[in-house]
Order: C-alpha cells, then sequence, then structure tokens
C-alpha cells in the first residue's frame, strides 16, 4: 500500500449524467493504477490516487460536468500535515457536502454534488395560465438537532451533517485509542486490561450500559489467573513430549488470553452504528421501534444484555428470515425476510449500496463491516466467458483491532510500523498497547482473502432510520 492515498466517491444527486473531463490535474503523486475516474457518473464516481516516491503525498483535482453545469473536486494528504478536502461548483450546480479524516495516511473522501431548485413562479392573476411546475427536490433527511453528536478520543463533540448515508456516523470511528470514551461507547464498555492496555478506571455511563462509573473489576487477579493456567499447561505438553515452540502456543490457545476483552469488535462497531444511527433521530419510535430494533443488534442498550457470539449471527439470521436458534441449527436453511434487512447470497448479482452490511467467511468465526462505496460497473473473472457472475468492486469501513497481525495473516499496526524507514517513522505517533479503530478497505466479490458471504440489503432500515 501507498504511504499516503485517497479513495475520492462523487455522489451525483442533480438527476443528470456528469462526464470525466480530464486529464486530471495531480500537483502530488498519482492516480493508482486500476481506479482512475471513470468516464461517467449517473449516481457514483469513485476513483483513488496515492503517493509516489519517498516522503511524498498526494494532492489534485477531478472535474465532471453535465448538461447544467461542472463540478471539480480537490484532495490533497501530505506526507507532513493535515488533510485537505474541497470541491467548486458551477453552473445549476451546488456542493451539497465534502467529508473527509482530517488525520490519517490512506483514508476516504465524499463529495456530494446537487442541483439547483427554484420556487415555481406564481401565476399572474386569477384564472390565469397555471404556474410552471418547479423541479422537484429529492427528499432529504432531517438535519440533526442539537444533541446528535458523538463523543471522539479527546472528549470533543462533532456534529454530524445532513444524514445521506450511515457512514456518516461510521466515520467518526475512524483512528480512536483504546479506551477513549468513543470506544468504550462501541462495546458499551466491555473491555480488559492486558496487551499493553491500562483499565480507564472510570467508566462513562451511556444508556442501557450496565458498567459505568468505577470499575469494579479484579484485572490483576485474572491476569494472575490466566498465567498460572498458561504455565500449568505449558508444562503439561512439555512432559507429553510436544516441542517447546509448539507447546507455548498450544498453551496460549488453552489459556486464552482474551480473558476480559473485546469479543468481537467488527460486530460491535456495526451494529453500534445502526444502534447510534436511531438513537440520533429525534423521535426514534416513529419509524422504527426499540423492539424490532432490537431483533438483529445484540446491543445491551436495546436488549438488557450483551449476548456473547450473538453480534454477527443475530444479524445474519433475521436478514434471512429465521429465529436465532433455526439459524444455529442450519445456517443455509431457507426463510422468509419479512424485515428491514434482506440477505444476498454470492453469485445472485446483488450490487451493494453504501450502508449496506458485507460479511465474510473467516476461520476466526467470520467478520462482518459496512459498506461506504461500490463501483456499480460489473467486473467479470476471465473464466465467465458467458457473463453471467459479475464481480464488484467495493470499499468497506471495518472495525478492526490494530496491535498485531491477525489470525487471518492480516498485519497490525506494530508490525506495519516496524516495516517503515526511519523517516517516516519520525512523522508518526507510535501507538503503545493494543488498539482498536476502523479500517478502510478495497474489496471484491471475487476476492479470496475474507471471501464473500453475503451482503445485507439494509435500504428499508436506512429508510426508517431517516438516511439514504
Amino acid at each position: 500500500m501507498a504511504t499516503r492515498s485517497v479513495l475520492c466517491t462523487l455522489v451525483n444527486y442533480t438527476g443528470e449524467p456528469l462526464t470525466f473531463v480530464g486529464p486530471p490535474r495531480l500537483d502530488h503523486g498519482i492516480l493508482t493504477p486500476g481506479r482512475e475516474p471513470p468516464p461517467a457518473c449517473r449516481s457514483t464516481a469513485v476513483w483513488s490516487a496515492e503517493s509516489d516516491g519517498v516522503m511524498t503525498g498526494t494532492e489534485g483535482r477531478v472535474t465532471y460536468r453535465g448538461p447544467s453545469g461542472s463540478v471539480t473536486v480537490y484532495w490533497n494528504n501530505p506526507f507532513v500535515g493535515g488533510n485537505d478536502y474541497g470541491a467548486t461548483p458551477d453552473g445549476a450546480y451546488i456542493i451539497t457536502k465534502v467529508q473527509g479524516p482530517k488525520v490519517g495516511s490512506n483514508v476516504n473522501a465524499t463529495y456530494v454534488v446537487d442541483r439547483k431548485h427554484e420556487a415555481a413562479p406564481e401565476a399572474d392573476a386569477p384564472g390565469g395560465a397555471a404556474p410552471a411546475q418547479a423541479q422537484p427536490q429529492a427528499e432529504r433527511p432531517e438535519e440533526p438537532g442539537k444533541n446528535s453528536h458523538l463523543p471522539t478520543g479527546t472528549g470533543q463533540v462533532i456534529v454530524i451533517s445532513p444524514k445521506d448515508w450511515l457512514v456518516d456516523i461510521a466515520w467518526q470511528a475512524v483512528n480512536s485509542i483504546e479506551w477513549s470514551p468513543l470506544i468504550l461507547e462501541i462495546t458499551e464498555n466491555r473491555h480488559g486490561s492486558q496487551s499493553g492496555a491500562a483499565c480507564p478506571g472510570i467508566l462513562p455511563t451511556f444508556p442501557g450500559v450496565k458498567a459505568s462509573g468505577k470499575c469494579q473489576l479484579q484485572h490483576q487477579a485474572k491476569a494472575a489467573e490466566r498465567e498460572a493456567k498458561y504455565a500449568a499447561a505449558f508444562e503439561r505438553l512439555k512432559k507429553e513430549g510436544m516441542d517447546e515452540k509448539l507447546a507455548r502456543a498450544r498453551a496460549r490457545e488453552e489459556s486464552s488470553q482474551n480473558y476480559n476483552d473485546f469479543h468481537s469488535w467488527c460486530g460491535d462497531f456495526v451494529t453500534w452504528v445502526f444502534w447510534k444511527a436511531w438513537a440520533l433521530r429525534g423521535e426514534p419510535e416513529d419509524k422504527i421501534t426499540s423492539a424490532e430494533l432490537g431483533k438483529f443488534l445484540n446491543r445491551e442498550a436495546l436488549n438488557g444484555a450483551w449476548r456473547p457470539g450473538a453480534n454477527l449471527n443475530m444479524i445474519e439470521a433475521y436478514a434471512k428470515g429465521l429465529s436465532l436458534e433455526a439459524f444455529r441449527e442450519n445456517q443455509n436453511a431457507k426463510g422468509t425476510p419479512t424485515g428491514l434487512l434482506v440477505w444476498h447470497a454470492p453469485g445472485d448479482g446483488y450490487a451493494p449500496k453504501p450502508g449496506d452490511i458485507f460479511m465474510a467467511n473467516r476461520k476466526s468465526g467470520g467478520h462482518i463491516s459496512i459498506v461506504a462505496s461500490c463501483e456499480l460497473e460489473a467486473i467479470y473473472a476471465p473464466s465467465d466467458t458467458q457473463r453471467q457472475h459479475p464481480h464488484y468492486r467495493f470499499t468497506t469501513l471495518d472495525g478492526k483491532s490494530f496491535d498485531f497481525r491477525d489470525e487471518d495473516g492480516e498485519a497490525g499496526w506494530n508490525e506495519a510500523l516496524a516495516e517503515l524507514s526511519p523517516e517516516e517513522r519520525k512523522e508518526i505517533e507510535v501507538p503503545q498497547g493494543k488498539w482498536q479503530g476502523v479500517a478502510q478497505n478495497e474489496r471484491s466479490t471475487g476476492a479470496t482473502k475474507d471471501p464473500l458471504r453475503g451482503f445485507i440489503d439494509t435500504s428499508k432500515l436506512r429508510e426508517a432510520l431517516g438516511y439514504r
């Protein structure tokens, strides 16, 4: 991966086709090979730019033109300093949103362009000609109220932009460090004290969450108990003739390092995003009740308790129209989806939309994330001569632990930092201990890493929550 990159998504609400005006202007860096701006933007256009060389960033502009105007979008992700984004409309077009993180090496930026909507003129006199019909403006979700905010690691407040996508909320969790108020809210205060992390001592209070105030857990006692169990298992395996290196690894498996840690960070993140979207509504019971939400979101704030091992299962079972019990007996059983989520199995040609759910198969128990963007132009495998089974490229936001290489071989922060040059490391605050955050991943439905288990269409849920 390049040292710096920006994945740009232009969202077209004008109702008119937009055409790429090339070439792009690149002040620094290059367009990512194979991820150039597409020729047309009817609903979305996605492209990527990245650094090219040592200690460089990426900066550039791309222009799209339509029948009623044009729009030029700008990005700058320097090697040193904060990120910057902008957009300049022309003609009858307006910019309703420019969003991207101010910090981060490999980031997403979103630009939304719309068309100006003028009121219809009044009739000259009673009985005169009927007034011309104004172009209807797309229905917009309500602006967030004064309490529509998310805590950040610094204790500051972020007011959410107009509610276009659920990923507006998801992005606020990017790059948060473990035990910040945001992380503790996402996990509903389930926490531990290991891998270099220290218990915060005082836990914030969130609606529905039982653990708050002074922490009552005996972290040191649990750590000592775990280490004693590990030492006993190691000695037993050595006496049985097992190789010492293998015995250490097997003993660690038996003594489980996650004795009091996060159980399913990726699932915690996804369920939190949808719960938070509901909680931020002015009158959340109007279109969706907490009882309905609690059928598929494993949240203590909704159900009064958090159920181990249910983060992913509850969502998939509901989307397939199965009870959780029936799903656990047979995950491939046929159900009848009648709720707010709809399951799409691999190969059915479904192209995910921003805010949908992506689920993958993993040896460690599966994975779940939120779709941030998708290239709607199908990509076919070379063997698919009849072009019947398209693959789609898409980007996800994934809850991820950033410390070490995970069970599926993906490098964490510590390993990635070790590969940087001394000059690059000087520009980065090296994390200590165990980090939790949100990673941006570019994916394909035909990928062998995190192979597609299925997509979940969340359009009905998004509508009920007041999002696109």
